[in-house]
């Protein structure tokens, strides 16, 4: 816990430093006339075009960054699944590129690829740092094109964001940190090197989200496969990775049972990232509510804590679910579940993974079994 605030700390502390660089930017390549001594209008018209300015270069460095670890997964050996901007995602399907909307709270982006086949000297060191790389040649092209743009111009400006943009990013995404509750590339390649294990973790995470990506359900795959991490294995978030696997398997199969115990036995796990905490407590919470635990142990689960992060992710599939199950089992307000059913069936009209998709309309309709809705 004390490594994460830290780490958040640090992210904090460089994200402000980018800031600084960018107002830096914005000095130099700003009209003196109208910045330094214009009116308080046109002080102010700078400012928003800065800012403007600034959340569009993030979002141009977003894309690079992405296409980065694309292009190095890709000259390494990786075949391409999936590439995400936001909440928007492209993805492949049946050999065609589709577009889909999802997002993971705590990332702007993504690029998912399939990884070559297993072997113990996988290339990851490429693939992590593809998108740190390419961000880092971008800035020292978009620095060059800043030093030669006319001063006070537009793109003077857009060119100094774009720099000081890029570089932090090499930053807060090359140091390896663990920020909002999810490890940086940094981080995974330093994970990486040092356990054979979790290498074979990423591996299979890689390759199962290859397969899922392609419609293959979690219950067809070997449950070998997956497996709890015990000892010092527990430390590492990027085996732990491959516990919470274990959880999704046993959920895939509908074995509650032996998801509820995983879930509950994977969140004592030391080294398990916040986004995989939240994600099982959410799913703990569904299945108390499925098997009609106590409302005291379900009232205890469900934190103000867990509750924020519920509303973060309500445009998740699994958070569609949730809710139809709380209203319908717990709250049973038949009214507010049959809300929560529209909004789930609309939901996974664009929800990119069509074997998650199926799996979640076979839980819907063992809730509606459960409440004995027909």
């Amino acid at each position: 816990m004390k490594k994460q605030k830290r780490d958040n700390l640090i992210a904090r502390i460089l994200y402000i430093c980018v800031g600084a660089v960018c107002g830096f930017f914005m000095v130099l390549s700003s009209d003196p006339e109208k910045f330094f001594g214009g009116t308080p209008g046109d002080f102010a018209l700078q400012m928003i075009f800065c800012m403007v300015l600034i959340f569009a270069a993030y979002f141009i460095q977003a894309v690079i960054h992405e296409f980065g670890h694309l292009v190095f997964g890709l000259f390494t050996g990786y075949k391409f699944i999936s590439f995400r901007i936001g909440n928007v995602m492209f993805i492949k399907e049946s050999g065609k590129l589709r577009v889909k909307l999802y997002n993971i709270v705590g990332t702007g982006g993504q690029c998912l690829m399939m990884p070559p086949p297993w072997n113990e000297k996988l290339p990851t060191v490429l693939y992590n740092f593809g998108g740190c790389i390419l961000n880092f040649v971008s800035s020292l092209i978009f620095l060059v094109l800043f030093i030669f743009a006319e001063k006070g111009s537009f793109f003077a400006m857009l060119f100094g964001m774009l720099t000081a943009v890029g570089f932090g990013n090499v930053l807060i995404n090359g140091i390896p940190l663990q920020v909002g509750g999810i490890s940086n590339d940094g981080r995974n390649a330093f994970l990486l090197g040092k356990n054979p294990v979790a290498l074979r973790a990423f591996w299979l995470q890689l390759y199962v989200n290859g397969l899922m990506s392609s419609g293959e359900r979690m219950r067809n795959m070997p449950e070998e496969w997956f497996f709890l991490p015990s000892g010092e294995d527990l430390f590492d978030p990027m085996i732990c990775t491959v516990g919470v696997m274990k959880y999704n398997y046993y959920y895939d199969t509908h074995d509650f049972k032996s998801a509820e115990i995983t879930a509950e036995y994977m969140l004592r796990a030391p080294g398990l990232l916040g986004i995989h905490k939240n994600e099982l407590l959410c799913e703990l919470l569904f299945l108390k509510i499925f098997r009609g635990a106590e409302p005291s142990e379900i009232d205890s689960l469900y934190t103000k804590e867990l509750d924020k992060y519920i509303k973060a992710t309500a445009n998740y599939v699994s958070r569609r679910r949730l809710a139809y199950a709380y209203n319908l089992l717990y709250l049973k307000n038949l009214t507010m579940a049959q809300k929560c059913l529209e909004v789930f069936e609309k939901t996974v009209k664009t929800y990119p993974y069509s074997a998650e998709i199926e799996n979640e309309k076979e839980i819907i309709e063992l809730i509606k079994s459960k409440a004995e809705i027909f």
